[in-house]
């Protein structure tokens, strides 16, 4: 399958989380393949790699692709994606090759995710949250909402964010507890200044 709609990349991690547990990667190279990847921006391919350590895993690959030599190209990296077609082989799966264990996701039917509390393995679907939360007795009240850590400071996490709280504007729809955001990087600020998801943020 492929992502889709709200779906992201933290959600494939998530699931992974799930399947695995915070230990299931030990000692392990994870690697994601198959058809579904290339759904993937080369943002979310590198939030992937970087949530690997939700599941302690000693690192995490994904094959080369179209993605990769388009961001390459579009940072003036041309040489590197040049090296890299030449070298496609080594960057790509052997076909037949053996794992240790393959877990298989269907990204047509994930769904966006929310993890915790107290583990990231523990991931409630969004319209599973409240009836879980109030089964298990978590707090319900949700007293500040946050976009800026590690895993969800990029510009397409920013870009989601903003779109989400467009259409709650859109609606009426007023916000009841404190949203803070922080750019992953300058270059990500500057970026959403230029093209009007900060301005959206702050409204």
């Amino acid at each position: 399958g492929k992502l889709t709609g709200w779906t992201s990349p933290n959600d494939v991690m998530l699931k992974v989380a799930g399947i695995l547990t915070v230990k299931g990667g030990t000692g392990a190279i994870v690697e994601y393949t198959g058809p579904g990847v290339d759904s993937i921006s080369c943002t979310g391919m590198g939030t992937i790699c970087y949530m690997g350590a939700e599941i302690g895993a000693t690192t995490s690959v994904l094959p080369y692709n179209k993605r990769m030599r388009a961001q390459l190209v579009a940072s003036k990296r041309l040489e590197i994606a040049e090296l890299a077609d030449e070298y496609h082989d080594l960057l790509t799966p052997d076909e037949g090759c053996k794992y240790d264990k393959v877990s298989e996701i269907n990204l047509d039917e994930l769904k966006p995710l929310v993890k915790g509390p107290f583990s990231p393995d523990l991931a409630h679907s969004i319209s599973e949250l409240g009836a879980n939360a109030k089964k298990t007795a978590w707090p319900l009240e949700v007293k500040v909402g946050f976009i800026g850590s590690c895993t969800n400071s990029s510009y397409d996490d920013m870009s989601r964010a903003a779109s989400l709280a467009k259409q709650a504007l859109d609606h009426g729809i007023k916000a009841k507890s404190k949203f803070i955001v922080s750019p992953g990087a300058e270059q990500i600020r500057a970026t959403i200044e230029r093209d009007g998801q900060a301005q959206i943020l702050r409204t």
